[in-house]
């Protein structure tokens, strides 16, 4: 991921606080070791986080991000490896995004019974467009999202292109369910 939860697209480490700049003036961070990921220090390069992250790295993300919610589940975590697994196998295109993998994930797992509200805080909606940062606005029915960088007409609503996308991934990946209608997805 990117923005404010960008970790190491290799690793799923979490980034240093401390920036370094490249030669061309971009800032980037170091993966720090942790017990989830002992040696990203030593085995990744400087990064700001990718759009696209290994399934290891979305995997390791989730179990840190769940340790500050819940205690450890080795079910729940055997659970997401599968689902993780088969949604990155299948994702293609714009599907591929962690921001679309992620919601897939969590819509996933609270068919299969877990609480998954803790995942929405660990994730940051991007444009599907441009990955830029959405800003809000209200509307008449609430909310509205728009592309930060206007990248996109103003009046298409990115939040609704994400949750086609994520349904579109769950048909996908798991034809023999039913597809969940745009408003009851577990995440967004």
């Amino acid at each position: 991921m990117i923005g404010k939860h960008a970790f190491c697209p290799t690793s799923g480490a979490s980034l240093s606080r401390e920036v370094h700049y490249d030669d061309r003036g971009r800032p980037e961070r170091v993966p720090q070791s942790d017990d989830l990921s002992p040696n990203a220090t030593l085995e990744a390069p400087l990064t700001t986080g990718k759009r696209r992250s290994s399934r290891r790295a979305l995997l390791t993300y989730f179990r840190r991000c769940h340790r500050r919610h819940g205690d450890e589940s080795d079910e729940l975590y055997r659970r997401a490896a599968l689902a993780l697994d088969r949604l990155k196998r299948s994702a293609t295109g714009r599907q591929e995004r962690d921001v679309i993998v992620w919601c897939a994930l969590g819509d996933r797992l609270a068919r299969d019974g877990f609480d998954v509200d803790w995942m929405a805080a660990h994730v940051e909606p991007r444009c599907p467009e441009c990955s830029g940062r959405l800003t809000y606005a209200e509307g008449p029915d609430g909310p509205i999202a728009r592309c930060g960088g206007s990248c996109c007409e103003r009046r298409a609503d990115p939040l609704a292109t994400i949750r086609d996308i994520v349904r579109s991934l769950l048909a996908q990946t798991y034809p023999e369910d039913s597809t969940p209608e745009t408003d009851a997805l577990a995440i967004l």
